[in-house]
């Protein structure tokens, strides 16, 4: 994921930034939750986005179902990418339950 942030910014890069939130699933779902104005414990605030990653990863599948009946490969391809990246923070999520 890295890697394919940086080949955007190409081989001489102009001074510029951009956010991680806009090319990771899971670091916009985390800056939508902090941005929000609740005032959260670090506890609600963990139950918060295992939730938010719950019910994306539900979403994505029914997407992912919904593009493969339309037999959209592109489509296909982005949502298995954005449920790779959830679906890797799943054991990091379970601990808090451990």
């Amino acid at each position: 994921m890295l890697k394919k942030c940086v080949e955007t910014l190409g081989e001489r890069p102009s001074r510029r930034s951009f956010s991680l939130a806009d090319h990771h699933e899971l670091a916009g779902m985390v800056r939508e939750v902090f941005l929000r104005p609740d005032s959260l414990s670090r506890e609600d605030l963990e139950l918060q986005i295992e939730t938010e990653v719950r019910d994306r990863i539900n979403l994505l599948l029914d997407l992912y179902s919904f593009a493969e009946q339309t037999e959209d490969h592109e489509w296909v391809e982005n949502i298995r990418e954005r449920l790779s990246q959830l679906s890797a923070m799943l054991p990091e999520l379970n601990q808090f339950y451990a």
